[in-house]
This record gives structure tokens, sequence and C-alpha cells, in this order.
């Protein structure tokens, strides 16, 4: 479920190339639209892996390893995503540079 949101989340900030994370960190442009991704990754993952281990598995096995990987699937797509826009955050010369140029 909370894959889902996160995918949804994505896609606006894909679609508008803005995102507001925590921590007081905001970003635009191309570094939004890359973040947005590392978002919208765990659905399909997790899909795939529901699709992969719903074959062949007792029910109670697959129902709790697929709870852990969802859990851990979902943190890291939201780190990597707070992970990369905190990496390539423009620094405060950059933007004064952008915001004179505009």
């Amino acid at each position: 479920m909370l894959e889902m949101f996160l995918f949804i989340i994505g896609v606006y900030t894909f679609v508008f190339g803005r995102v507001s994370l925590p921590w007081n960190l905001s970003i635009d442009g191309w570094r939004a639209r890359i973040a947005a991704l590392f978002l919208m990754a765990p659905f399909p993952i997790l899909f795939l892996l529901g699709r992969v281990i719903g074959r062949g598995v007792q029910d109670n096995t697959a129902l709790s390893f697929y709870g852990i990987m969802e859990l851990i699937i979902v943190i890291l797509g939201v780190l990597g995503a707070v992970l990369f826009a905190y990496l390539t955050k423009p620094k405060s010369d950059e933007t004064r540079n952008e915001a004179k140029n505009n």
C-alpha cells in the first residue's frame, strides 16, 4: 500500500519537476525527476516480486517474506531519493548564479 502512495508522489514529481523532502530539502528540475525515479521504483519491483513469490511457495512463507521485503524496498526507495537530493543539492553560489541568469 505504501509503495502505491510513493509511486503516485513519484509520478507527480516526475511530471512537475519539483519536490519537497524532509529536512528542509527542496529540489526541482532534473534532480527532482531522478529522485522521482527512486520513489517510483518500489512499486514495479514489489509487483514483480509478488508474482515470483506467489508461484510454488507456501502461503505463510510467502507472506512473511513479502512483508519484510516490502518494508526494506520502500525504505531503500525513500532513502535513495533523499540521499540523491542531498548529494546533488545546489550550493548557494549556484543558486545565485541561476537566479542572475534567469
